[in-house]
């Protein structure tokens, strides 16, 4: 045996236990009978767990973002057969101190006579590479998509001058509105193809906090899918004075556009949608209803993945499926959840989102 074997060998360790805290790498192994799981100290704090917090089903669970849970149990299922025995997706988790981290989570399980027995897998914190694609892509990718909106207001003004314009009979003026509104058009295809190109996620994102009335907010919102959407009528209703919260108004501008533009869009013959804001001393919860095509209850938590596109409506509505995506990531970031439900009258769907105070 060589003198410096043992001595190899400690060093060995060493460098492994460093590299493996150095990339936040996690191990864990679950038995599927006993559903006892044993894992690393780091895939604890991959997790956000406490060291002397139990890990169980339940508080994994827990840990993850609601809107990223089914991704964990369709990978899970889906291994559970010996031809596909190994699972391979990323989610969301929520540590102590409110700070959102992206895991990457791989795993095999292990059969005996054709029985799923139990599962190795491995977790690693990936929140870092996220916000150097955000670094590098943010501009292009989010920028792009959420200038619709404003350039959806100037297109209707455009619209509208060139209706005033045709009644005066100037022909000149209204060549130059006619071309300012096709103009306006190309823009918009041309923002559509470069959001469709850039397939990269998001990790964290700055708030600019200050004290917002929704309500005020709400009516703008209003006002401006009014201007673009003719004919549709777009009602408020609040059962609170006091729905002001510290928010930053852009951000949370941009769900509530995201959420009244995709009601109307996914409302074909419909003319109606209804903003409901509710508050109380814990938090405010805001409620978009139509009553449109509706979505699938399968597709409930699956339109909040990046690129979705709901089933049988991409020959209906065009769109990047980037929009519930940037909803669901702002949402979580003030703290708060967001959903998709059937709308209770039948017909619909409700999108509904919450705030802390």
């Amino acid at each position: 045996m060589p003198k410096n074997f043992f001595n190899s060998a400690r060093i060995s360790e060493e460098h492994l236990a460093i590299a493996l805290t150095q990339v936040k790498l996690g191990f864990w192994e679950l038995d599927l009978k006993t559903k006892f799981i044993e894992c690393t100290t780091q895939n604890r704090i991959n997790l956000g767990l406490s060291a002397d917090e139990p890990i169980t089903e339940e508080t994994i669970n827990n840990a993850i973002l609601p809107e990223d849970r089914w991704r964990r149990v369709e990978a899970l299922v889906k291994a559970m057969h010996p031809e596909t025995p190994t699972y391979d997706f990323e989610m969301r988790v929520r540590h102590s101190d409110a700070k959102i981290h992206w895991l990457q989570v791989r795993g095999t399980v292990i059969f005996q006579h054709s029985e799923p027995v139990r599962i190795i897998g491995t977790t690693i914190d990936i929140s870092e590479k996220k916000g150097v694609e955000i670094l590098r892509d943010e501009l292009l990718n989010i920028t792009t998509h959420e200038l619709k909106s404003p350039l959806s207001v100037v297109k209707g003004y455009l619209q509208l001058l060139q209706k005033f314009i045709a009644k005066t009979g100037d022909s000149k003026h209204q060549v130059i509105a006619e071309r300012a509104i096709s103009a306006s058009g190309k823009v918009e295809r041309l923002m559509d193809e470069m959001t469709n190109d850039r397939l990269h996620q998001q990790s964290e994102m700055i708030l600019n906090r200050d004290s917002l009335d929704l309500k005020e907010l709400a009516l703008e919102v209003i006002s401006n899918s009014s201007l673009t959407n003719d004919g549709f009528d777009i009602t408020l209703h609040t059962d609170s004075n006091d729905l002001i919260i510290n928010a930053d108004r852009y951000r949370i501008a941009q769900v509530l556009t995201n959420l009244v533009n995709n009601a109307i869009k996914y409302s074909p013959g419909e003319s109606k949608v209804e903003i409901k804001i509710t508050g109380d001393q814990a938090g405010i919860k805001v409620f978009v209803i139509d009553n449109g095509i509706g979505i699938s209850e399968k597709e409930h938590t699956k339109v909040f993945e990046k690129f979705y596109r709901v089933e049988n409506t991409s020959k209906i509505v065009q769109g990047s499926g980037i929009g519930l995506f940037l909803c669901s990531e702002i949402i979580a970031h003030h703290g708060g959840e967001i959903r998709i439900e059937a709308n209770p009258k039948g017909k619909g769907t409700v999108a509904h989102f919450s705030l802390p105070r």
